[in-house]
């Protein structure tokens, strides 16, 4: 049975503190009182899969959220591939957004499909993946976890996770910015609010939302936390200790 992490937008696991602020006490300020006891079942139901199944991160949001820093820190901090969806779009795709031309989604869903089959060829040879996506809209989003043989379309109960960096359009322009003068991506940051514009979460999702103005480091832990460093506990109320340290 296949298990997915979803909580109301009120509950969502949200990292605000600074890096010298332990991981549990970030539990413990995102969930709500009385909430506490679900924390290590539902924890654990979320990466149940991974252990007889592969399992997918998508690491989302828009362009200079950091889903390809975060997405590299973190497959190489549990030891997996990387995918970085923007090697998956066809060079028609790359000189429309360096044009500075919004992709419509008869480019964006052949690219999302040729993505899916790739995560998909993983997870059913139970490997684990990384991937850096921007997944702005639930449909998209669908056809992700579709890569999930599995997968009952609009359930959500799946091997494929996702988490929003998510950041002020005053620090994701200026991030696009030092970037464009570095020369080092084809996306141009007059799409930026287009992209802001394209943004679509629905709260029963359970998607994960963290801050991407904090450390990279402290990002990547408190993934790595939630999605993989739970495995080696139980799901019992009385390790609220171990949970996350």
């Amino acid at each position: 049975m296949l298990y997915a992490l979803s909580v109301p937008t009120q509950t969502l696991y949200q990292v605000h503190d600074a890096a010298s602020v332990k991981l549990r006490k970030q539990f413990e300020l995102s969930y709500p009182r009385g909430f506490t006891d679900c924390i290590h079942p539902f924890v654990c139901q979320a990466n149940m899969a991974a252990d007889s199944e592969g399992m997918g991160v998508v690491i989302m949001g828009v362009s200079g959220a950091g889903k390809s820093t975060i997405g590299e820190m973190l497959a190489k901090a549990v030891n997996c591939s990387f995918f970085d969806a923007d090697d998956f779009h066809p060079q028609s795709n790359k000189e429309k957004m360096h044009k500075g031309i919004p992709l419509s989604d008869e480019d964006r869903i052949p690219w999302l499909n040729l993505l899916r089959d790739a995560l998909r060829a993983s997870l059913v040879s139970r490997k684990t993946v990384i991937v850096g996506c921007s997944a702005l809209q639930k449909r998209y989003r669908e056809i992700l976890r579709s890569a999930d043989p599995n997968y009952v379309p609009g359930s959500y109960f799946c091997v494929m996770k996702f988490v929003l960096l998510d950041a002020g359009a005053e620090v994701l322009a200026a991030r696009l910015q030092k970037r464009a003068e570095e020369g080092n991506h084809f996306m141009p940051a007059k799409l930026l609010q287009s992209q802001i514009d394209l943004l679509q979460i629905d709260e029963s999702e359970g998607i994960v939302k963290v801050d991407a103005t904090i450390s990279p480091l402290v990002i990547v832990d408190t993934i790595k936390a939630l999605f993989f460093d739970i495995y080696s506990h139980r799901c019992t109320s009385d390790e609220s200790e171990g949970i996350v340290k």
